[in-house]
């Protein structure tokens, strides 16, 4: 595992309520990597560049068309509401992208050699866990877009009924961090002596 992934600020859980007398270790808190709200940043900035650009030709290299508008509206268009016509263009297009680049930086997942607890949320916050154990299979997912960012997506297929499909998104390391959850849950399922059949929940 990169030591760049760990949390130096975590300090080790507390024992869980389980039969098995080892104590729980916190081992690493990630975070979404912010260069996922890039591809976001740029559709939107490109579409509010493109509609001031467009406003600007009529306005300055198509003086028939600004006549047609006054004509229509039956006065001339004051250049101060144009100003705050383009502002509020530029203000709905960076909505997006500043919701997407919170959500990133409100998204926690921390590892512990046990469990995976996901926590998200900008003002209402709300926190998942899952068990390792219940892990199933695990795979790394790379866009061409994450790779052109150096980022990837972890995916889980697990058995735990409420997150069938687990993903930890915008990671930097995601070959290296996939190989390091199978390891954890393999120690984990060779602890709890887990074994699963085709068709059931583990046992």
């Amino acid at each position: 595992m990169d030591p760049s992934m760990m949390d130096n600020n975590d300090h080790p859980a507390q024992p869980t309520s389980s039969s098995s007398s080892e104590v729980e270790t916190s081992l690493a808190s990630l975070k979404p990597s912010a260069k996922a709200a890039i591809p976001t940043i740029i559709w939107w900035v490109s579409m509010a560049m493109g509609i001031t650009g467009l406003v600007l030709y009529l306005v300055v290299q198509r003086p028939d068309l600004a006549q047609a508008v006054e004509q229509t509206a039956g006065s001339a268009l004051p250049g101060l509401l144009l100003v705050w016509l383009l502002a509020l263009v530029w203000l709905v297009c960076l909505v997006p992208p500043l919701f997407r680049l919170l959500v990133l930086k409100t998204t926690t997942y921390h590892i512990t050699n046990q469990r995976l607890e996901y926590t998200r949320g900008i003002l209402h916050r709300r926190r998942d866990q899952l068990e390792l154990v219940r892990i199933r299979d695990l795979s790394a997912n790379r866009t061409l877009v994450d790779r052109l960012l150096g980022i990837g997506t972890v995916i889980m297929e697990t058995v735990d009924r409420s997150h069938p499909i687990f993903r930890i998104e915008a990671q930097p390391n995601v070959y290296e961090l996939t190989d390091w959850l199978h390891q954890l849950n393999a120690d984990e399922r060779a602890r709890l002596n887990y074994r699963e059949f085709e068709g059931t929940q583990g046992v």
